[in-house]
């Protein structure tokens, strides 16, 4: 059964609002397949991506989407990585102009990289309880073999984690369930 949302919509039972779910990929395949399924339940998007704009839009459907580019170049819909607070405003300014919004985060290592880490863990702390307050969903994609284990132990203590199954199980199975929307999960043995 689905989260009610004042608007009668609902998500899919794993995709409720209100939360973080810190998806562990190596590519944000499973990410991608959630915010469209967000998306086609009525959610307004943002994506902040390391990928260029043109490409991401040539290969997902996320037409809808507003894109953020985390780039050091200059341009509209372009933001420096380094920039945490303009990050902070501008998904905070997207999500409390829409009333249902689902926000993906594609990038977090990279922001990592140019950041320190603590910098970044305080800015999803400081996502999680704005997504938290206006029940919209985040979605993080990260590849565990790019942090500590501690690392991905602080990510996940305040995250909803999600894991795939590997690419190998899958074949060509949806990571979303298209009749009930489920996300279809792997066992977890010890990290």
């Amino acid at each position: 059964m689905g989260s009610a949302l004042a608007s009668g919509a609902t998500f899919s039972p794993d995709v409720r609002p209100g939360n973080v779910y810190l998806v562990e990929e190596r590519r944000p395949k499973a990410s991608y397949e959630m915010l469209e399924h967000a998306l086609s339940s009525g959610c307004a998007g943002l994506v902040m991506t390391r990928d260029f704009p043109k490409k991401l839009l040539g290969e997902k459907d996320i037409d809808s989407c507003r894109i953020v580019w985390l780039t050091n170049l200059v341009g509209e819909g372009r933001v420096n990585p380094t920039a945490i607070g303009i990050l902070m405003s501008q998904v905070r300014a997207f999500i409390e102009s829409q009333k249902r919004t689902v926000v993906l985060i594609d990038g977090l290592e990279y922001l990592v990289s140019l950041n320190t880490y603590d910098r970044m863990l305080q800015f999803m702390h400081q996502l999680r309880d704005l997504v938290v307050t206006n029940e919209c969903v985040l979605i993080v994609p990260v590849d565990p073999r790019t942090m500590s284990e501690r690392e991905i132990a602080l990510l996940e203590r305040s995250m909803e984690v999600v894991v795939p199954r590997p690419d190998a199980e899958l074949a060509d199975e949806p990571i979303l369930n298209p009749g009930t929307g489920e996300i279809r999960l792997m066992d977890v043995g010890p990290r």
